[in-house]
């Protein structure tokens, strides 16, 4: 017996029901909608699109604001807190996207398992958080230059104008070349975390002469381990939901990734453990060798106060800050393209799956939605020129704010929709243990994570009303909390417009799982009598193998 079999897997999309006299089995389930997509991401461009999506600005440049006004301590509590609910919407996300991965992401989800209301709420706040990234990035990007003198002899509207051309051509190209692109940065980024991991724990060691000794927790000690009380916490809770940003959008990848269900599958968790030991191991290391009170932690010469720069710089080791700074940049600007990718995808969702009129879904026969990726690169990079009247940190500070407001609104509906899964699973009797991916401890954990989100936005929303150094205002609160009254005035308008209903759990339609399992099991068969069949390795093995390498 054979299949059909496309870049090594069933070509679900195509296939037609029956089974000729040879023999030849096709999927007897109806074809998936790919809506104009092209396949042609593979495992290894969407764990590294994903990973490197979520290190940028705010693990380089935003460690910097939060050290500064929360100490080593209070960064260290934030951004755990922030690590155990970025856990949470990445199996939550899995268990969703690996049984049904096809094009739409989390707002395709949010729609059919909660609300249509939802989903269209749901989408903008993504495609706003996206579109508000785009100007974070090339506000650091500029401020990273900096550290050269010489840079500043170009005005910061070319640099702006020069970036974002980058940006965008690096994403006219086919999705495929741009997976290498952003394969091949993230691979940078990786290499530059490893090497300060390496160089922060050598000099909090005393391995580095200018530190007269050990360091350790020196500083929190003097001048102490947390500073500004609750809310010094909540300024780090901002930095932190800026900085573990972008895991989510791996379900928005999924339309375009080849083999998507075991691709989405093997990705998850990898992906997690990987982000939370660069994050939390670095956030550790700075707090021991940067005191919050440095002079440069805020208007930082070059890099916004970035504290690995920083901390380089009080070691003495110059030529290693050169190199650091040039990939800090590249990291920037990698990130800035990935902004592009995912607000235009996130803004075609949206039309894919008919929340907003099809003609914001317009793609070419590549696949590429030019319409979206226009529209998003041309409002945030209008944004961008915010910097050419106002200092970098003040720009950035509004742009970071409203990114980590709208991310965790975004990442409270992904725990909601993860429940309405769940409750939909139950309602049509299927078992959640037959899933390909599993998200274990669901719904509790989700309800959990939904509590610690709420006080999290309440921190946040007492920040927006008595900011640092200045008196609340209307321009303060809206500048930092705006993402979260337009979720609720967008939900409001389009429920009461279309006049929407919550979901029958009884009326989910799955008929698209079913063709991906109906793949899975073609699969097998094919293995079974190919001779394919590995040898299974023992199951503590297997578990390991899985949660680090996928």
């Amino acid at each position: 017996m054979a299949t059909q079999d496309i870049k090594g897997g069933v070509d679900l999309e195509n296939s037609v029901s029956g089974s000729d006299q040879e023999g030849v089995t096709t999927s007897i389930s109806a074809p998936v909608d790919t809506a104009g997509y092209d396949r042609s991401l593979t495992k290894r461009q969407i764990m590294m699109m994903t990973f490197g999506a979520g290190i940028g600005t705010g693990l380089w440049v935003g460690t910097g604001t939060a050290l500064k006004y929360a100490g080593p301590g209070g960064i260290a509590v934030a951004y755990t807190i922030v690590a155990s609910i970025v856990y949470l919407q990445y199996v939550s996300i899995g268990e969703m996207t690996a049984y049904r991965p096809v094009h739409g992401g989390f707002i395709r989800q949010f729609s059919e398992y909660i609300d249509p209301a939802m989903g269209f709420a749901g989408g903008i706040n993504f495609w706003f958080e996206w579109v508000m990234i785009i100007p974070a990035e090339i506000t650091a990007a500029i401020s990273v230059l900096k550290f050269w003198p010489a840079t500043d002899v170009v005005p910061i509207a070319a640099y702006i104008t020069i970036f974002l051309a980058v940006m965008a051509l690096a994403n006219i190209f086919p999705v495929k070349f741009y997976g290498h692109v952003e394969y091949w940065m993230s691979l940078i980024k990786c290499s530059a975390i490893i090497l300060m991991i390496f160089f922060l724990f050598i000099m909090t060691s005393g391995g580095i002469p200018a530190t007269n000794g050990p360091i350790e927790f020196r500083y929190w000690k003097n001048p102490g381990a947390f500073h500004n009380g609750m809310k010094g916490l909540a300024k780090a809770f901002v930095q932190a939901g800026f900085s573990f940003g972008g895991g989510e959008h791996i379900a928005i990848i999924a339309g375009e990734a080849i083999s998507p269900r075991g691709t989405i599958k093997k990705t998850i968790y990898p992906i997690f453990w990987r982000m939370f030991t660069f994050f939390v191991v670095n956030i550790w290391l700075v707090g021991m060798c940067v005191p919050y009170n440095d002079h440069d932690l805020i208007n930082g010469a070059g890099t916004l106060g970035s504290p690995f720069v920083i901390a380089i710089e009080r070691a003495g080791v110059m030529w290693l800050a050169h190199i650091i700074n040039g990939f800090i940049f590249l990291t920037v600007i990698s990130c800035g393209i990935t902004s592009v990718y995912v607000a235009s995808r996130s803004l075609t969702a949206l039309s894919d799956t008919n929340l907003i009129h099809p003609y914001f879904g317009k793609k070419d026969k590549q696949g590429r939605p030019y319409v979206s990726l226009i529209i998003s690169t041309a409002l945030g990079g209008g944004l961008c020129y915010l910097n050419c009247n106002s200092k970098a940190a003040i720009v950035y500070s509004w742009f970071s704010a409203l990114v980590s407001i709208a991310g965790f609104i975004n990442w409270g509906c992904i725990f909601v929709s993860h429940i309405g899964f769940r409750r939909a699973l139950k309602a049509q009797g299927i078992d959640h243990r037959s899933l390909p991916f599993i998200a274990h401890f669901s719904p509790y954990l989700q309800y959990g994570g939904l509590v610690i989100l709420t006080f999290i936005l309440g921190c946040l929303f007492y920040l927006s009303i008595f900011p640092f150094g200045a008196k609340g205002s209307a321009k303060s609160f809206f500048a930092s909390y705006l993402a979260a009254p337009l979720f609720v005035f967008d939900y409001v308008v389009y429920k009461i417009y279309y006049k929407t209903k919550v979901v029958n759990p009884a009326e989910v339609d799955f008929s698209d799982a079913r063709a991906f399992d109906e793949g899975d099991r073609l699969k097998a068969e094919q293995d079974a009598q190919n001779g394919d069949m590995k040898q299974r390795k023992s199951p503590w093995v297997q578990t390991l193998k899985n949660l680090v390498l996928g």
